[in-house]
């Protein structure tokens, strides 16, 4: 049976205890192996998120993805085939600039984020279930404050 991350004896010297981008990182290997857990090869984090900002913003263009992501136009070229692959967007052109397309999903998209969306809110559910829902929006805020500062 395989080992889960947070069974796994941590051995480390004093000085990890002080630093926050240890205690981030072993965060987000949780984190990652919960999104791993609840969706398996369905589909990566970055895409998620992609798929996600296309839900949560209709006609957002792939450019203002890539800044909210922080993705390259490179890295986010192929995602987006990916999903035009799979039937999940539609892609609309700008009535001002027929280069600029708006990314909305599909009816196919909007069902299939709906219920990878809760299978990943779910397993949030487990993985942060140490923390109270006041300490999970705690957390939120100071994480936000983190990236946003950057």
């Amino acid at each position: 049976m395989k080992a889960k991350v947070r069974d796994i004896p941590t051995v480390k010297p004093p000085v990890m205890d002080d630093l926050l981008g240890y205690h981030l990182r072993r965060a987000s290997i949780l984190d990652l192996a919960g999104f791993a857990e609840a969706l398996g090869d369905e589909i990566k984090p970055i895409p998620f998120t992609v798929l996600c900002l296309i839900e949560e913003t209709p006609g957002i263009t792939a450019a203002e993805i890539g800044r909210q992501a922080r993705l390259q136009r490179a890295n986010l070229a192929p995602i987006l085939a990916h999903f035009d692959t799979k039937g999940w967007i539609d892609r609309r052109a700008d009535d001002d600039d027929q280069r600029i397309q708006h990314l909305h999903l599909s009816e196919a998209g909007e069902e299939t984020v709906a219920e990878w969306r809760d299978r990943v809110m779910a397993q949030e559910d487990r993985t942060f279930s140490a923390l109270t829902l006041r300490e999970r929006e705690v957390l939120r805020q100071l994480l936000s404050r983190i990236w946003k500062g950057a």
